[in-house]
């Protein structure tokens, strides 16, 4: 996503959200956060969230949500005797 993508996002969120402030600051730090993310995407998101929430969105929020996995979930994926010994 680049800055000027990213300013695009931030006159929706400020036109919907009263008290969603913009500064260069501001941009400049959400930049660093999302500009490896695809900018459709992160409309997607913004419009998701807008139809939904009553306050703007963080940084987390239009993100990419990617599943976190337990990290023993492969050895259970596999182990067809998993969870017999507490049975």
């Amino acid at each position: 996503m680049t800055r000027d993508q990213l300013k695009t996002v931030f006159k929706i969120l400020a036109n919907v959200y009263p008290n969603f402030e913009v500064s260069s600051e501001k941009l400049d730090i959400w930049h660093e956060f999302l500009q490896d993310q695809d900018y459709d995407a992160v409309m997607e998101r913004v419009k998701a969230h807008v139809k939904e929430k009553k306050f703007p969105p963080t940084v987390a929020d239009l993100r990419e949500q990617k599943e976190k996995v337990p990290p023993y979930y492969d050895e259970l994926m596999y182990d067809i005797n998993a969870g017999e010994d507490w049975a």
